[in-house]
């Protein structure tokens, strides 16, 4: 037997022909891309032609998102004669006289909002637990009920003998057939749908259709961010972070998402309880669903697409080397790799907010470790903790989660445990927590600026720590300061020197741009003309952001795999970014936008 491709996944855009049904017209699609993991989204009758919407592999769980949407036929009514399906397959059970195109045209507007329809006898509807029209064929009675449509559009495209070219866009669950009945019974007489083309289905065009097994194959089109919202769903980033802890199914928060947080008003039109989820690495990571309680957002999950290609971009174009990451819940039940609980592990501990100069004299002394075969790795905070501490007073982080994790990953570390600071963990004193890095991960060697404190109320000092290393056996080395232009570095001189628009020492302390990361905005587009477009976002909430201007930045692009869907690369462009009452807007000379800006460089 052919080996059933069990990793393709995506969206096909397939044109069905008349004469077969949309169950058999999935035949080539298995046939081209090796699975039978397909699903189409709205069916077609036999004896209509047009776009079937077909999902592949683990997009089969977005059928009902697909399946809501709008759809846009072209039909052609026969008028003079009704059949028992409606349709051209039925046998003539009425007959009646022609409309005049006049009549016609007044009869239409009748038809346009929402309006009630009773569907055809001969239909897929199920009646006591069977389909109506196996009822039907059955010598049956059978009455079906009456239900609300909404028809946005419908128009007279070409009137000749006895037939009328109709275009209709209409909701789900609108039956043709049953408008055609019913145009023909408010002009006096009888019709039956002759031919039945359908155009469109939400964003998704005819036009765009393949039927050869060869162009399915080049066809297939990954789920990115842009084709999630046009299905009406909401983009989400997953931290780097946790990406374990989602794949595994743990309770979902707030944090664990790249994303504008601030309380969204449920009756907002802008509210959407469907969330497409993603990698860092773009790939599609499945879908969840969020509702508005009293305490505020709860998540759900939906269903979880495995991340199959997880190595992470680093920089425009380039992999970088995969870093394990574990949560402090994690360590505390002791699921941190075994090999290197064994070896012992040099370690540093710190918000580490931006990596600047001070920060990477902290990283060499514990990568240095490596030569004594002790294992690197941070502990690190998913935001920094002056942020935990004075929310309100706090000005934002200089780098996302995201960043922070890229930053330790690119310096060489084989492991970061990420806590999200909360009430119990800052209750533990500072001799428990390292009785807890000593058992569980083997610490061996820490370093640590004089200033450091930790543990319940920061009592925990160097001094103290000495102490503790003494008792637990490990190494401890303190860290001189790093001075630059006569003053110490620090994450908070950086954040001041951001707000003053220094970044020329900006630059120089952190060796690279402020870079602002724009995963998870939702940007607006505006064409103002053909060769410039706008797009602005509002702040997300928690992120440094500059005083109002405009300013000469970098902006750098994801770019989207029509193929696969992923994140295949960066691309950079110059542009001018104004920034105004926490709004970010953005101008362009070329269409450059292609799903998540993914950040923005302050030169």
């Amino acid at each position: 037997m052919k080996k059933q491709n069990s990793d393709v996944s995506g969206i096909v855009l397939l044109k069905k022909h008349s004469g077969t049904t949309s169950f058999s017209s999935l035949s080539c699609v298995k046939r081209a891309l090796g699975t039978t993991k397909v699903g189409h989204t709205g069916t077609l009758d036999s004896f209509a032609d047009g776009l079937l919407v077909v999902l592949v592999g683990s997009l089969t769980h977005l059928v009902p998102h697909i399946t809501n949407f709008d759809k846009t036929y072209l039909a052609l009514i026969e008028f003079g004669s009704e059949t028992d399906t409606l349709d051209p397959t039925g046998q003539v059970i009425k007959t009646g006289r022609i409309p005049a195109k006049d009549e016609l045209l007044s009869v239409l507007p009748k038809f346009l909002g929402e309006i009630e329809q009773v569907p055809p006898l001969y239909s897929a509807l199920h009646v006591d637990g069977k389909r109506a029209s196996d009822l039907a064929r059955e010598g049956k009675s059978v009455e079906l009920k009456a239900r609300k449509i909404t028809v946005s559009k419908i128009e007279l495209k070409d009137f000749y003998d006895n037939f009328a070219l109709v275009e209709v866009s209409c909701s789900k669950g609108t039956y043709i057939r049953s408008l055609a009945r019913d145009i023909a019974k408010e002009c006096g007489t009888v019709a039956h749908l002759k031919e039945l083309h359908r155009m469109r289905v939400g964003p998704f065009s005819l036009e765009d259709a393949v039927s050869d097994e060869a162009e399915i194959r080049s066809h297939l089109i990954g789920l990115t961010p842009e084709v999630a919202s046009l299905c009406g769903m909401d983009t989400f980033v997953i931290s780097k972070a946790f990406v374990s802890d989602f794949q595994n199914g743990r309770p979902l928060r707030k944090n664990m998402f790249v994303r504008d947080f601030s309380e969204p008003d449920a009756m907002s039109p802008v509210f959407k309880s469907e969330i497409a989820l993603f990698y860092p690495n773009g790939k599609f990571a499945g879908c969840i669903t969020r509702k508005m309680t009293e305490r505020g957002e709860k998540f759900s999950y939906g269903f979880v697409v495995k991340n199959s290609s997880p190595k992470p971009l680093d920089d425009i174009g380039s992999a970088a080397r995969e870093m394990k990451i574990y949560s402090w819940e994690q360590i505390a039940q002791g699921k941190f790799n075994k090999n290197f609980l064994e070896k012992g592990v040099a370690l540093t501990i710190g918000s580490f907010d931006g990596s600047h100069l001070g920060h990477k004299a902290l990283f060499k002394a514990v990568l240095g470790q490596k030569e004594k075969g002790f294992v690197p790795g941070v502990l690190t905070f998913t935001k920094s903790l002056r942020g935990y501490k004075n929310p309100k007073e706090y000005e934002g982080d200089l780098v996302s989660l995201s960043q922070k994790i890229e930053n330790l990953e690119g310096e060489g570390f084989e492991f970061a445990v990420v806590v999200d600071f909360s009430s119990d963990f800052a209750k533990i004193k500072g001799s428990d927590f390292f009785s807890i890095l000593k058992e569980k991960c083997g610490l061996k060697y820490l370093a640590e600026g004089a200033d450091f404190h930790c543990g319940y109320k920061g009592a925990t000092g160097m001094q103290e720590i000495a102490k503790i290393a003494g008792e637990l056996n490990f190494s401890v080395d303190t860290i001189d300061s790093v001075i630059f232009e006569g003053e110490r570095v620090s994450s908070s001189r950086i954040r001041k020197c951001v707000l003053q628009k220094q970044f020329q020492s900006v630059q120089k302390m952190l060796l690279k741009p402020f870079e602002l990361d724009c995963t998870g905005f939702v940007w607006n587009v505006e064409e103002l003309s053909e060769n410039l477009k706008v797009i602005s976002a509002k702040k997300r909430e928690g992120k440094l952001l500059l005083p109002d201007g405009t300013y000469r930045v970098q902006v750098i692009f994801y770019v989207f795999s029509q193929k696969s869907g992923e994140a295949q690369n960066y691309r950079a462009a110059n542009s001018d970014c104004t920034l105004e009452n926490g709004n970010l807007r953005l101008a362009f000379s070329d269409n450059l936008i292609s799903g998540f800006v993914r950040s923005i460089k302050f030169l």
